[in-house]
C-alpha cells in the first residue's frame, strides 16, 4: 500500500539477511529500513514494509473470484534481472494444485498462465486487463528451468486473507481439525463401496484433536465440512485453515455405509505458534504437538537443503530435548530456541522408531 507495505513470496527473501527494495524509479531502500513483517511458508506469502515519509505508487488490487480461462494474463517481474519486464497471455486453467514444488506450498489453489514466467518473476504481480492484480507470480513447471508457457500464480483473494493476518499480527492463524487426509482414488471407491470419489479418506486422528473430540476415525470419509460439500484433498485442507478459530462445526462422514452427523470446534493449527520466530524459521523445519507414543514435538516437513535437514533430522522425529532442555509442547520449544538463540550448536536428542539419537545443528 502507499505507507510501505510491499507483497511478495516466501522464498524470495527466505534466509535473507539484507533486503534490497528498488523502486521502477531507481529510489531504493535497505538496511534498517526495510523489515520483514511477516512470512507465511504454507501459502509461500511474505509481507515486507519500507520506511518511508512519502507515499508510495501502488498497483490496485482486484479480484481473482471472477476470472475465466482465455482471459487476459500480464506478467510483471524482473526474469534474469531484466528489471520491468511485462509479458502477456491469458488464463490457461484455475484452481491447479498437487504441484511438487521445492519451497511448497502446502495450500495449493493456482492460477495457471501462458503470460512468460521465468526466475526473477517470483514475487511480482499478475495483473488482469484493467491493471488490477490478481495474482502473484510463484512458480512455473519446466524441463530447462525456462518459460514453457506453464506458469502459476497465487489467487489475489487467498493472499488478502493471508496478508490481512501478517499485516495485523506478524503470522497467520489457522483452523485445525487433526487427520491425516487422504485423496479417493477409483479403486479405493470401489474397494470401500464408496457412492463417489468425492470426499477425503481419513487415514489417521491425531488424539486430543477437534477431529478425535468429534468422534472421527481412521477410515471415515468426510464429505461435507461446515455445511459445504467436501471434493478432495487440497479444497478440504483450505476449508479447515479458513475456519475461524474456536467456530462450532457440522461434519458429515460415511461410515459404514450410511452418513453420519458429527460436530466439533475448530482449533488453532499449532504448528503457527511453533513458527512465529525466526529462530524456529531458519532451521527449515515445520513441527507440531503430540501425545503419544509420548510427549513432545514431532517433525511434520524438513525443508530440502536447510540446516535441520543436512543434519539429518527426519519427518516423524520426535523431539525430546534441545541442550538438555525438555520439549513437551510447541511453547518449549519456541521458548528454547529463543532461548539458546546465541549459541552455536544446537543438540537435538529426538526418536525415530523407537531408538534414541542425539543430532548437532550448527547454525549458519
Amino acid at each position: 500500500d502507499p505507507d510501505g507495505y510491499i507483497v511478495t513470496n516466501n522464498h524470495v527473501v527466505k534466509g535473507a539477511e539484507d533486503i534490497i527494495i528498488k523502486l521502477y524509479s531507481g529510489e531504493e531502500f535497505k538496511g534498517n529500513d526495510v523489515k520483514i513483517v511477516g512470512t507465511d511458508q504454507r501459502t509461500d506469502i511474505a509481507l515486507i514494509k519500507v520506511k518511508t515519509k512519502k507515499k508510495l505508487p501502488v498497483l490496485k488490487l482486484g479480484s481473482s473470484e471472477g476470472i475465466e480461462v482465455g482471459d487476459w494474463a500480464i506478467a510483471v517481474g524482473n526474469p534474469f534481472h531484466f528489471e520491468g519486464t511485462v509479458t502477456v497471455g491469458v488464463i490457461s486453467a484455475k484452481g491447479r494444485s498437487g504441484l511438487a514444488l521445492p519451497e511448497g506450498p502446502v495450500y495449493q489453489n493456482f492460477i495457471q498462465t501462458d503470460a512468460a514466467i521465468n526466475p526473477g518473476n517470483s514475487g511480482g504481480p499478475l495483473v488482469n486487463i484493467r491493471g488490477e492484480v490478481i495474482g502473484i507470480n510463484t512458480a512455473i513447471t519446466s524441463p530447462s528451468g525456462g518459460n514453457i508457457g506453464i506458469g502459476f500464480a497465487i489467487p489475489i483473494d487467498l493472499a488478502r486473507k493471508v496478508i490481512s493476518e501478517l499485516k495485523e499480527k506478524g503470522h497467520v492463524e489457522r483452523g485445525y481439525l487433526g487427520v491425516y487426509p487422504q485423496e479417493i482414488t477409483e479403486d479405493l471407491r470401489e474397494g470401500l463401496d464408496l457412492p463417489s470419489t468425492e470426499g477425503i479418506l481419513v487415514r489417521d486422528v491425531l488424539p486430543n484433536t477437534p477431529a478425535d473430540r468429534a468422534g472421527i476415525k481412521p477410515g471415515d470419509v468426510i464429505i461435507e465440512f461446515d455445511h459445504k460439500k467436501v471434493k478432495d484433498v487440497n479444497q478440504f485442507r483450505l476449508m479447515v485453515a479458513e475456519t475461524p478459530i474456536g467456530k462450532r462445526v457440522e461434519i458429515i462422514v460415511w461410515r459404514d455405509g450410511k452418513e453420519k452427523k458429527l460436530r466439533t470446534k475448530i482449533g488453532q493449527f499449532p504448528e503457527e505458534i511453533a513458527q512465529t520466530t525466526k529462530e524456529a524459521r531458519d532451521l527449515g523445519i515445520m513441527v507440531r504437538e503430540v501425545s503419544e507414543p509420548e510427549t513432545g514435538v514431532a517433525i511434520e516437513k524438513v525443508t530440502a537443503g536447510s540446516i535441520a535437514d543436512q543434519a539429518g533430522l527426519k519427518v516423524g522425529d520426535l523431539i525430546v530435548r534441545i541442550n538438555r532442555r525438555r520439549i513437551k509442547t510447541l511453547k518449549d520449544y519456541m521458548q528454547t530456541l529463543t532461548e539458546e538463540n546465541k549459541k552455536e550448536v544446537l543438540v537435538f536428542q529426538i526418536k525415530r522408531k523407537g531408538k534414541t539419537y542425539f543430532i548437532t545443528i550448527r547454525r549458519r
